[in-house]
């Protein structure tokens, strides 16, 4: 333990920097509303994009558990028939991290009829945040574990999405968020992890975390993460640093008795989808797809 509260700064920080690489390529988020606004907080949706094949809206949740307001975008398939549901795909961003991250990959899985929910975890990030909680910036994951299921709560309601169809999509310190509340979640056939892996060093917290929540704590996070019996891959890059962590906890997952679990290394990649190379950007986003729509 005390060998982890060493190791965990050091390794936060480097976490915090890999995971930032995934922002240059990201769509620089629009400032966020004045905090006296009373529209700060909307609720009802709002046109943010749209192609062929898709259109994409935003909105706020509000978080129960800890009364703060997630910024989310819902990207959903268009020509849908009357009456037809779709898989969906929700994803949680790394470290420091924004909704529109992988709007490259909602578009194109929209393609194929899979529709993609994204938000920001409260305390996501600091700069140019839309979640409320930027101060809290970095948010532990288990105050992040809450915003999901809040998202995880809203998608089950959406007129279009089959309900036994949804899947996780964790990158980075997002992918310990989705493996943990995939936990819960049984309901839910996959789980979708890039450039992660549960490991001690990742899990600890500062002392006075205001955003620790020691209800949604593990005690034995290896043990804990084999009681989600549905089907996992991974995706780490050769040259991150984070690659062994992935493979690790796939072969904990296989030692379920049931659900599979794949681990794809990657060739002449890093970390997170930006760190990819073209052939590895490619053939996550084809597997992904496979994955979603033979379950």
């Amino acid at each position: 333990m005390n060998m982890q509260k060493l190791l965990c700064p050091i390794l936060s920080l480097l976490f915090l920097l890999t995971a930032c690489q995934s922002q240059a390529s990201a769509p620089s988020p629009s400032p966020s509303p004045s905090a006296d606004s009373s529209s700060k907080w909307f609720t009802e949706p709002r046109e943010l994009d749209s192609g062929d094949a898709y259109q994409s809206s935003e909105y706020y949740l509000c978080n129960e558990v800890t009364g703060r307001h997630i910024y989310s975008v819902e990207t959903r398939p268009t020509g849908l028939a009357e009456g037809e549901k779709v898989p969906v795909v929700i994803y949680t961003h790394g470290q420091s991290g924004y909704a529109t991250n992988f709007s490259a990959i909602y578009t194109r899985l929209a393609e194929q009829k899979i529709a993609a929910f994204s938000f920001e975890c409260c305390g996501g990030n600091r700069s140019g945040a839309k979640s409320e909680g930027a101060k809290l910036f970095p948010a532990h994951y288990t105050s992040r574990m809450t915003d999901l299921e809040t998202v995880l709560a809203k998608v089950k309601t959406l007129d279009y999405v089959d309900t036994d169809r949804i899947f996780l999509f964790g990158e980075s310190y997002g992918g310990i968020v989705s493996s943990f509340v995939a936990i819960d979640h049984n309901e839910i056939p996959g789980l979708i992890l890039l450039s992660t892996g549960v490991d001690d060093s990742l899990l600890g917290r500062e002392d006075g975390d205001e955003t620790y929540l020691a209800e949604y704590d593990v005690e034995d996070p290896y043990e804990a993460i084999k009681a989600y019996k549905g089907d996992v891959i991974c995706f780490n890059g050769q040259e991150d640093f984070a690659h062994d962590f992935g493979k690790n906890q796939i072969e904990i997952y296989n030692q379920r008795e049931s659900g599979s679990a794949v681990f794809y290394s990657l060739e002449n990649s890093g970390h997170s989808f930006s760190a990819l190379s073209p052939e590895a950007q490619e053939f996550l986003i084809q597997t992904m797809a496979e994955f979603v729509l033979a379950r």
